[in-house]
């Protein structure tokens, strides 16, 4: 498993005292399209070469939320999710272990992909690699919150402190499946999936909820 301290979008747990302060609460993020023209995926350089390039070793195209902005999408529905083809998992799943080596984590959110599909990314130990977790709805249950910190590895921004429950339950779609789970995810995987369900807007998830 990657070291999370060193990666993209990297959630670090962090010491905390207070959390609120006492300042004017800053404005809501403006929402944009995950994808450029409602597309399921933006065009990356790597799709036309590949990351080992004969003529230059190609960056896969991360772009790591940081806060700046929340997400929207014309898949945030039971009917566009349930018409997906199977490809569209194959390709996501692709570009998310193609990022996620590049910049040693095992946490995507599929926007940071060039992915309209509201999925998150999350450690597969089957596997060695990653599973698409789509469209996860979280079931209460009690947990203990946590300070985290999540990096950004490209050093564009100072990335942000938030707060997340340490477990969280959610009912989901696997990457590739139109039968819903539910599962218990801990530590960095519940992380990851409570980063997705921040950055996309409400509608999306009143949709999907």
């Amino acid at each position: 498993m990657p070291n999370l301290a060193n990666g993209a979008g990297a959630l670090l747990t962090v010491a905390a005292t207070s959390w609120l302060g006492t300042s004017k609460p800053p404005a809501p993020p403006p929402v944009v399209p995950a994808t450029s023209a409602g597309a399921i995926f933006d065009h990356w350089r790597m799709d036309d070469e590949s990351i080992f390039s004969e003529t230059a070793l190609v960056e896969p195209n991360c772009s790591f939320w940081n806060q700046s902005v929340v997400y929207t999408s014309e898949l945030c529905s039971h009917f566009s999710l349930s018409r997906i083809a199977s490809g569209v998992t194959s390709r996501a799943v692709d570009r998310a272990v193609k990022c996620a080596a590049w910049h040693e984590t095992d946490c995507i959110i599929s926007p940071e992909v060039g992915v309209s599909v509201p999925a998150a990314f999350v450690y597969d130990p089957e596997h060695s690699g990653l599973r698409m977790v789509v469209a996860p709805r979280l079931i209460q249950m009690d947990s203990e919150v946590k300070t985290i910190r999540v990096v950004d590895p490209t050093e564009s921004t100072n990335g942000f402190v938030t707060r997340f429950n340490q477990t969280v339950k959610a009912e989901y779609l696997p990457g590739g499946s139109r039968t819903p789970v539910t599962e218990v995810f801990n530590g960095t995987d519940a992380y990851c999936i409570q980063m997705l369900r921040a950055a996309f807007d409400e509608e999306c998830w009143r949709a999907l909820d």
